[in-house]
């Protein structure tokens, strides 16, 4: 069984929930399940069938844990073991096994949802999930379902969606698989490490999907809905195609692929059987004429038989009454059929005799064997030894009764071979000239438009080691038609700008606290609010949900205990929520069922929400009330998981809630030593590894100084590099080195996209874990910066001149700010600043640096936010 409990004597070592330490969670036989996938003789399996076996045994062994488990990190572990042994041919991700449980497990929607929850750690009513998605009254979304980051993701982006894609896997938001999209991979932070810590190295690897584009491939809309294979035998006239959505494949003896039933195929196949039977009909009745003709002469004798049979198989096909009555087209087309698919060298100029020949060889002997029969009367014993026929009429037509049934039966059973499937696709692809059409999981929605044309289907194929391709299932053009093939969640940013979405794509939910930009044809899932993390709003749906089915990793008895002893009159107001909470946990015992949320799960998410709000919010130097009561909820839930049982590790009962209570209320939380516990570790990791960034040689390695830039409003980019103070004297030394790497990326973005012409970039201060503890926040001896350059264009001049009219906050700086134009402004970008920002004192740079650039020196840590201090004064491209 695998680990996925909370070790109590480990928790109760940890001081502070800072310092707690997670508990590795693998599947026990993980070893010994590689070990044999390792082994020869399953090697030599094909790709499919490791590939199948793979997610059988992933199944087994999550089925295997217990019915309350978290078990994400094994499973991921699971993966990165497949793809680290190279045990399949590709590389296996978290959504194939999606793709396969869906699919191919044989599993019920019951049972799937069972083992998704295993994963997640999370088993509550599906209903529970419209917190996060619009799937009332059962509703599923076809096509896949993607949650996504912004491009550029930040900690606030990456947690948010992370736990939306959770959230969408449990929830079965949609048909097909539900994906992690994180554009570009993980920001660079130390968050990004506590990732790792929390879910296993594989984390990104394993789960996320890293594409600048959100795109449909057949993977993602692949069904098995009226997927039927046939072997070559079946017969055409036995398939209904008059039912809607029935695709009929054609396979081998081993199940490869060899081609599709179409009902356009229909018709056009049908009418060259049924000349092809014509022919046989007159070639049944040419045979019975001359026949009878034949026994009634006279004096019949043995050596009339040869010319009678020269009369009936030499004669060729092109002389029977029906082709004579067939068009030209008509004709080609018989003429390849007989040629090409039943291999009569001459086709309509071969003979009966030829024909008969050419059956024999695809295994259809009974012409054959009554040709042979037939033969054989010029040795029977119904002509006396002077060759003449005796007169013995029962033998004769006792003879001749056996032949016209044999005929008869020989006639029926090559009309049925002509009816077999096998025949009719290779009349398809031979007579025809259409090859099959298929298509890979790898396919992308346009090439599979091309591809079907006028058929209602199209096959999806996986290619086999032998060059053989295995069918799995078919894309159905009324579904690649439809205007919507997926769905896509937003989290953390509400605007279609800022991400690269197919058309056929639906959004559904967002979660955001920036400002909204969207248009959608149905009404979404939308959790907008005014917070300054993405993340607060998250944990506030998720505290509800979590009241209503997790315990906290307390039993039932602990719980009633912890009741007992906080007494039935609580006399303060901490006490008070603590039995409130203990209550909540004790209704959820005997209300949940079914249902629970694991503690792991719950404690995970909460430390990883913990870390982008204090991401979000700079360490609490910008942070509203809602925001704050989020924070004390988070820090008391996390304490009482590691305790299992329910503490209050901070209150805030005693600050009075008026304009000054968010100020305090941050500073309380800060110096709380479990808080502490936290930023430092990650706050001073933070501060190494920019320092580290500013000390690299290369100017090609300063891409992680500039990794948090966006593209807004269809014209600006806004990026921002956030330092500490103990940073910035490394700064200083490099900050040429800088601009001049920041400057040939902005030309570069205004080359190829001419319309972005007005880049800024911030160089923030942020306040160490040391500052804000010991109140050393805002003592600064340096400047922040805002960059400015822009192209020499009257639009950008425009652009500019509308920012700096409507920038407020470095105006109202007035003499604490300063504008710096380094040599290599143009003129006339000075006397935009001239006339539109002269409330701010200017000067010409006193150094020699030849730059276009423009530096708005500012007092440390006043313009911190890019969302609320910058962005809402950019000016926006009007069409």
């Amino acid at each position: 069984m695998a680990k996925t409990q909370i070790s109590k004597s480990q928790s109760l070592e940890a001081n502070h929930i800072g310092e707690h330490e997670f508990s590795k969670i693998s599947f026990p036989k993980l070893i010994d399940v590689i070990a044999s996938f390792k082994k020869k003789d399953f090697k030599k399996h094909s790709a499919r069938k490791r590939f199948q076996y793979v997610n059988e045994k992933l199944l087994e062994l999550i089925d295997g844990e217990p019915k309350e488990s978290f078990l994400l990190s094994a499973v991921l572990e699971y993966v990165d073991e497949i793809n680290k042994n190279n045990i399949l041919n590709d590389r296996y991700h978290i959504s194939m096994f999606e793709f396969w449980l869906n699919l191919f497990s044989g599993l019920d929607s019951k049972k799937n949802y069972e083992i998704r929850a295993k994963i997640i750690g999370k088993h509550i009513p599906r209903d529970d999930y419209q917190a996060f998605f619009p799937i009332g009254m059962d509703k599923v979304f076809g096509g896949s379902h993607f949650v996504a980051a912004h491009l550029s993701p930040d900690v606030d982006t990456m947690v948010a969606s992370f736990w939306g894609w959770m959230d969408a896997f449990g929830g079965r938001v949609s048909s097909a698989q539900h994906l992690w999209s994180l554009p570009g991979g993980p920001p660079a932070s130390p968050v990004t490490q506590t990732f790792y810590d929390l879910f296993g190295p594989s984390i990104f690897a394993n789960a996320a999907h890293t594409s600048l584009s959100l795109t449909l491939k057949a993977l993602d809309l692949v069904t098995q809905k009226g997927f039927a294979k046939k072997k070559g035998n079946a017969s055409i006239s036995s398939i209904d195609l008059s039912a809607s959505e029935k695709a009929i494949i054609l396979v081998d003896e081993h199940g490869h692929y060899l081609g599709d039933w179409h009902n356009s195929d229909v018709e056009p196949i049908r009418k060259i059987i049924i000349r092809f039977k014509s022919c046989l009909r007159w070639f049944e009745n040419n045979l019975h004429v001359k026949l009878i003709s034949l026994f009634a002469k006279e004096k019949l004798h043995v050596k009339d038989l040869p010319a009678f049979l020269a009369s009936i198989f030499d004669v060729t096909i092109s002389e029977c009454e029906p082709v004579k009555e067939f068009t030209e087209r008509q004709r080609n087309d018989l003429h390849d059929f007989f040629n090409k698919v039943l291999g009569v060298k001459n086709g309509l100029n071969g003979t009966f005799g030829e024909l008969i020949q050419a059956l024999a060889l695809l295994s259809v002997y009974d012409l054959s064997h009554f040709q042979t029969e037939l033969e054989a009367l010029q040795f029977s014993n119904l002509f006396e030894p002077s060759g003449y026929l005796r007169e013995d009429r029962p033998a004769i037509f006792h003879r001749l009764e056996k032949l016209i049934q044999q005929l008869d039966n020989a006639i029926h059973h090559i009309r049925d071979y002509a009816e077999q499937l096998d025949v009719a696709m290779s009349i398809k692809s031979k007579v025809m000239g259409i090859s099959p059409q298929y298509t890979t999981l790898r396919s992308d929605v346009e090439d599979m438009r091309i591809k079907l044309k006028k058929y209602e289907y199209i096959t999806v194929v996986v290619p086999e080691d032998n060059d053989k391709l295995f069918p799995i299932g078919v894309v159905w053009t009324q579904d690649l038609n439809k205007g919507v093939l997926g769905t896509v969640s937003f989290r953390d940013f509400c605007n279609q700008e800022e991400v690269k979405m197919a058309s056929y794509l639906a959004l559904i939910s967002v979660i955001d606290h920036h400002k909204t930009s969207i248009k959608t044809n149905s009404p979404p899932n939308a959790l907008i609010a005014d917070a300054q993390s993405c993340n607060v709003l998250l944990a506030e749906q998720n505290f509800i949900i979590n009241n209503r089915y997790s315990l906290g990793g307390s039993t039932l008895e602990e719980i009633d205990a912890q009741l007992e002893k906080i007494g039935p009159k609580p006399q303060t107001p901490s006490a008070r929520r603590l039995k409130q909470r203990l209550i909540q946990r004790q209704i959820a015992a005997h209300t949940r069922v079914n249902c629970y949320v694991h503690p792991n799960r719950e404690l995970l998410e909460y430390f990883s929400i913990l870390y982008a709000i204090l991401d979000d919010t700079d360490l609490l130097t910008k942070v509203s009330k809602r925001d704050i009561d989020c924070l004390v909820e988070l820090l008391n839930r996390i304490k009482s998981l590691i305790f299992q049982r329910e503490v209050e590790i901070i209150n805030l009962d005693d600050i009075p809630r008026d304009e000054f209570f968010s100020k305090e209320a941050a500073k309380r939380i800060l110096h709380n030593p479990d808080m502490y516990s936290v930023y430092r570790k990650l706050y001073e990791t933070r501060e190494r590894e920019i320092e580290t960034y500013l000390k690299l040689e290369k100017s090609e390695d300063l891409v992680n100084l500039f990794l948090d830039t966006k593209e807004q409003n269809g014209c600006c980019r806004v990026g921002q590099t956030k330092l500490f103070s103990g940073n910035f004297s490394t700064f200083h030394r490099i900050s040429t080195a800088m601009m001049e790497y920041w400057l040939k990326n902005a030309k570069a973005v205004n080359h190829n996209h001419p319309e972005i012409d007005l880049h800024l970039h911030m160089i923030s201060t942020i306040p160490s874990s040391a500052e804000v503890y010991e109140d050393r926040v805002g003592k600064y001896n340096h400047k922040d910066q805002i960059w400015f350059w822009l192209p020499n264009t009257q639009k950008a001049y425009d652009h500019l001149s509308s920012f700096l009219t409507a920038f407020t906050p470095g105006q109202k700086m007035n003499g604490s700010a300063e504008i710096e134009f380094l040599h290599g402004v143009p003129e006339d970008v000075i006397q935009i600043f001239n006339r539109d920002f002269n409330a701010v004192p200017q000067k010409i740079s006193s150094s020699t640096i030849n730059l276009p650039i423009i530096i708005l020196h500012i007092p440390a840590g006043t313009v911190n936010s890019r969302k609320a201090m910058i962005t809402p004064y950019l000016p926006r491209l009007v069409p």
